[in-house]
Parts: C-alpha cells; sequence; structure tokens
C-alpha cells in the first residue's frame, strides 16, 4: 500500500510544480516554448472558470423553492452546456485552418480560441446567474441602461428594478459584441447593499470620457441621515476599474 501511496504523490507534485513553473514563465518571455506553456496555462484557467460558473448557475437553480422549476432548469443548463461545448470543440479547429496539423502554431491557435470562447461563456452564464439572492436578469425588468464607446470598446450599464446591483459591461463592437469584460456592483465599503443598509441607491449615471460618474445614495441601518457620493468607475485599457467615491455631500 505505501509503494502505491508513493507512485500516486509523485505526478502529483510534479503536476503542482509544473503549473507553479508556468506561472513563473509567463512573467518574461524569452523564447517560443515559453510563449506555448503561457497559452496552454491560459486555457486551463479558463476551463477552470468555465467550471466555476457553470456550477454557480446550477446552485443558483438548486436553491429555487419551486422543485418543478428547479428540475426544468437544470435540465435546460445541462443540455445548453453539452451543445455549447460540442460547438466550441467543433468552431475551434476551423480557426487552424490555415497552420499545418500537428504544428506549433496548430496549438497556439487552438489554445487562444479554446481560452476566448470559454471566457465568453463564463460571462455569459455569470449573467444568468448573479452573485447577489435576486432574481435572474430579465430585459423585462431593466430599470435603467446606456452605452458608450471607449477606443475600440463599448462600454454599458444596466440597472433592474428591485435590485440595487450596477452591472458594468465591456463590449467588443468588431467581435459580435463579444463580452470582454463585466463588473457588478453591489457593495460599498465592505457592505453589501442587501444587508449591510437599509437603502443602496445608484443616480444620476453618465459617461464622460474617463469613464462612468453616478451618485450613490446610502442610508445607514442605524442612520437617520442620506449620504450622498459622488462616484465613478472608471475605464481604461479596456479595463472596468472599482468603484471610486468621494467625501460625502453635503446635505
Amino acid at each position: 500500500m505505501n509503494r502505491i501511496v508513493r507512485f500516486i504523490a509523485l505526478p502529483l507534485g510534479t503536476l503542482c510544480a509544473s503549473i507553479a513553473h508556468a506561472e513563473d514563465t509567463c512573467k518574461v518571455i524569452n523564447v517560443s516554448w515559453q510563449y506555448d506553456e503561457c497559452l496552454e496555462a491560459d486555457r486551463k484557467n479558463a476551463d477552470a472558470r468555465l467550471n466555476a460558473s457553470y456550477k454557480k448557475l446550477m446552485s443558483r437553480f438548486e436553491s429555487s423553492p419551486e422543485p418543478e422549476l428547479t428540475k426544468t432548469n437544470m435540465a435546460a443548463a445541462k443540455e445548453s452546456q453539452r451543445a455549447w461545448i460540442k460547438l466550441r470543440d467543433t468552431t475551434c479547429p476551423l480557426e487552424t485552418t490555415a497552420v499545418a496539423p500537428g504544428s506549433q502554431a496548430y496549438s497556439q491557435v487552438l489554445n487562444k480560441c479554446i481560452t476566448r470562447m470559454s471566457l465568453e461563456r463564463a460571462a455569459y452564464l455569470d449573467a444568468i446567474a448573479p452573485d447577489g439572492p435576486s432574481d435572474v436578469v430579465d430585459v423585462a425588468k431593466v430599470s435603467a441602461s446606456a452605452s458608450q464607446r471607449f477606443g475600440d470598446v463599448v462600454a454599458r450599464y444596466v440597472t433592474t428594478f428591485g435590485n440595487p446591483c450596477l452591472n458594468v459591461q465591456l463590449l467588443a463592437p468588431e467581435g459580435n459584441w463579444r463580452v470582454l469584460a463585466s463588473k457588478r456592483f453591489c457593495s460599498f465599503e465592505g457592505k453589501s447593499f442587501w444587508d449591510g443598509y437599509a437603502s443602496a441607491v445608484f443616480e444620476d449615471h453618465a459617461f464622460a470620457t474617463d469613464g462612468l460618474h453616478l451618485t450613490l445614495s446610502l442610508f445607514e441601518l442605524r442612520g437617520e441621515r442620506e449620504k450622498r457620493l459622488a462616484c465613478v468607475i472608471l475605464i481604461q485599457n479596456e479595463q472596468i476599474k472599482e468603484l471610486k467615491c468621494g467625501a460625502p455631500e453635503s446635505s
């Protein structure tokens, strides 16, 4: 039995060392094999992100108080995910048609495609299963939405009735409007809008050249006065930055 344990432990240790080595390699790329390792590491990370998003979606459906709805939604999610995986695994080889099968370029193109599609799918699943304990995002419940171009990308925000969270996304107009980045703002100073405040509302949304400017209106659980903060979500280098707010406005 001891021999078997030692035999199993060796590959596991080697695997961990390989992952750590790949992460270090990607910091500074000097030769082509390092680039290959980085692309493979990106693909594995994208797969892990996709699996986490899918599990979160299934967990959200499973927590529904209606058994029949839970069964229907989970079955639909499983069927959709199986179909999507087949789509990804049959679509990405199309992007390799300009390179020789089995070549270094072949694996590079394939890994890039799988990584890109997996991250897009993860973002899609995340939008169906939001982090807050609210219902699924429904177009019919959108209370406010607007967009603006920032260089090669388009930024948009969405708010929904009965939900204090703010959704901000970056889209690629030249890439069938795929989601490049997505961030959900549901807290301030470490406290959730759901249970950390008596009330929390984003107001006065307005895009500017540096990002999305807005006002955050808060009522503390034990406070009697409203606190209004001038805030901004910077959009730079195709990234959505954190929410930054100034001092409370004088009433």
